[in-house]
């Protein structure tokens, strides 16, 4: 779609000192942080804005190095480095954000394709085609190179057999023989929100289903009760030990609930600098507790927005295709492969540079090689997909007929 050149009002060249030589360079800059409504945003640049592409590889990017403690020296160091102190602060958001994005953006996919089959069909074609690669490359070419057992006791172990469930997101982290002798033993850990963002997209589902999905103002309540009860259990059930996690998980799914209202009120939610420093303020001081992470939610979910809703210049190799899924799901086992070939080099600090160079590399052949030529396809699948949902209601209402 052609980007529409849009001035920089001249109330904004007065304030800031704006000239042409500047509104050429950092122009992007200063109508990202023009006081406008999300809707207004969109309008502005032409129907999509580059914010949510580089915000997808940082945040990705930004799990990496976070697991880089883990897989450098265990899950102990890690969390007690993580979560305990001011450090939450800078870990926790990060998949709050992602999962946030996540429900910003697939509703509006819902919006664009409004049918239940289309949904399900383009959430399978996004999330399943590079998972099963990576699950298949990790059990079939990872697992037999680097076990410690012989090829005959690892391919009938019941462990290899387990790992393939992780497709359809029954989680598990183990191959036979695999990571024995490292300091994490899992050989993917990023898979164990799989089946949390499946929960999401079968919640998302269920509000439309049921008509909700078109009353903004009952979403808003079930987001607001979801928060409540969460909260609730987390200081209810909370124990010294939780300090040393991330928050509760389906904290997560608060985040994507969140990002869903978000979306549901682009016409009226604003996009202020004043907004966005106090929705900064509050994610920083409710991610410092474990029992607030769910709170901590609605304030990512805003953040996220505001910064994907930037528009800087897309000019980098890194965003011609989105990277960040394929560096999300492969880039642990790389880390994995890393710590069990360089035992005498386990630090973090190299850990992470490595295994982001290698995710790269990976997620630039999951895109061009898995993940775009199934995209590329997708008025096809969903069109089939329709079809066989159409002739199946028909069938079914034949016979009940």
């Amino acid at each position: 779609m052609p980007q529409l050149q849009v001035p920089i009002p001249s109330h904004t060249r007065k304030r800031y000192g704006i000239g042409s030589f500047m509104e050429k360079k950092i122009g992007w800059f200063f109508k990202s942080v023009a006081p406008e409504t999300i809707d207004q945003r969109y309008r502005s640049v032409g129907g999509f804005t580059h914010g949510f592409d580089y915000l997808r590889l940082i945040l990705a990017a930004a799990v990496v190095v976070q697991h880089s403690l883990r897989s450098s020296y265990g899950p102990a160091y890690a969390d007690v480095t993580s979560w305990l102190g001011w450090h939450r602060a800078i870990t926790a958001p990060i998949l709050l954000m992602f999962f946030a994005l996540s429900g910003f953006l697939v509703a509006g996919s819902l919006k664009r394709r409004p049918t239940a089959t289309a949904f399900m069909t383009l959430r399978a074609m996004r999330l399943v085609p590079a998972l099963a690669v990576e699950v298949l490359l990790s059990a079939l070419i990872l697992g037999p190179l680097l076990t410690e057992l012989p090829w005959r006791a690892y391919f009938s172990a019941p462990e290899f057999f387990k790992y393939f469930q992780n497709i359809y997101g029954h989680i598990h982290f183990r191959l036979p023989g695999v990571f024995v002798d490292t300091p994490a033993q899992e050989v993917n850990i990023s898979l164990w929100t799989v089946p949390y963002e499946l929960e999401c997209y079968l919640a998302l589902l269920g509000l439309w289903l049921i008509g909700i999905l078109k009353r903004r103002a009952f979403v808003v309540a079930i987001t607001v009760a979801f928060i409540a009860v969460n909260t609730y259990i987390a200081f209810d059930t909370y124990t010294v030990q939780k300090t040393m996690i991330g928050g509760p998980a389906r904290a997560l799914v608060a985040a994507f609930l969140c990002g869903l209202c978000i979306n549901l009120y682009s016409d009226r939610i604003k996009l202020t600098i004043p907004i966005a420093a106090a929705m900064l303020l509050g994610m920083v001081v409710s991610t410092l507790q474990y029992q607030t992470a769910s709170v901590a939610a609605i304030f990512a979910a805003y953040m996220v927005v505001y910064l994907g809703m930037t528009h800087p210049p897309k000019k980098s190799f890194l965003l011609r295709g989105d990277y960040s899924y394929g560096l999300y799901l492969f880039a642990f086992p790389i880390q994995q492969t890393y710590t069990h070939l360089f035992p005498g080099y386990r630090h973090w600090y190299i850990n992470a540079p490595f295994a982001i160079i290698l995710g790269l590399m990976y997620a630039y052949f999951s895109w061009w090689c898995v993940e775009k030529p199934i995209l590329d396809r997708k008025k096809q699948i969903v069109g089939f997909t329709e079809n066989f949902a159409s002739r199946l209601k028909l069938i079914f209402a034949r016979q009940t007929a």
